[in-house]
């Protein structure tokens, strides 16, 4: 976990570079921050040794670190630079890693749909949220599906057959209730595999 001190200095560099277009120096940050060069310099040490700063082979005190050599083979990874709490703080800690979002949601058979309502949002499945469908007539029970009524309404529900050719299809949330239909109603149409959601506002 990062110091008050120590989130100020990171945030100085990044705004100092933003500003000027190259690297501040010790000396740089001392002014900018009124702080003595020998405090910043242990703030830099620090800041080093929780990763968010790499040690220079240069004179420099430190450098940044540098993601734009992390190997990639299409366009469809992003880089993995740690893991942050969504909790409790932890450290977020640089790593040179991928991850291939067509490994994850792209494959034969598979399609998206957007979500309509909020019958799912306890499993995390919002209004206005897509989820990745692996196009399938058989599920598991407890599977995410898209489920056919009477071949002519379709909905995102929990599968959950029950005895004597009975269909449960269960809403992740508290304020529905699950709907029962005969077996011969149902078609199971695919599986929900991930789901994914843009935060970018289009004015």
């Amino acid at each position: 976990m990062l110091t008050e001190k120590q989130h100020a200095v990171l945030e100085c560099i990044h705004q100092f570079i933003e500003s000027m277009g190259y690297q501040p120096t010790l000396g740089d940050i001392s002014e900018a921050m009124g702080l003595r060069q020998s405090g910043i310099h242990k703030h830099i040490r620090n800041l080093i040794a929780k990763g968010y700063l790499l040690e220079s082979s240069s004179k420099a005190a430190y450098q940044l670190p540098d993601y734009s050599d992390t190997p990639t083979s299409s366009k469809t990874e992003l880089p993995l630079v740690g893991v942050i709490a969504a909790g409790a703080p932890i450290e977020a800690i640089p790593e040179r890693q991928t991850i291939d979002l067509a490994e994850h949601f792209c494959g034969p058979d598979r399609y998206v749909l957007r979500i309509a309502g909020n019958s799912m949002i306890d499993a995390g499945i919002f209004d206005g949220d897509y989820v990745v469908i692996q196009k399938q007539s058989v599920a598991n029970r407890g599977d995410i599906v898209v489920a056919l009524i009477d071949k002519m309404e379709a909905t995102l529900k929990y599968y959950h057959p029950r005895p004597v050719d009975i269909i449960e299809l269960r809403p992740a949330n508290e304020s529905l209730e699950p709907m029962f239909y005969a077996a011969d109603r149902v078609d199971i149409q695919g599986v929900v595999v991930g789901s994914f959601r843009s935060y970018q506002v289009s004015f």
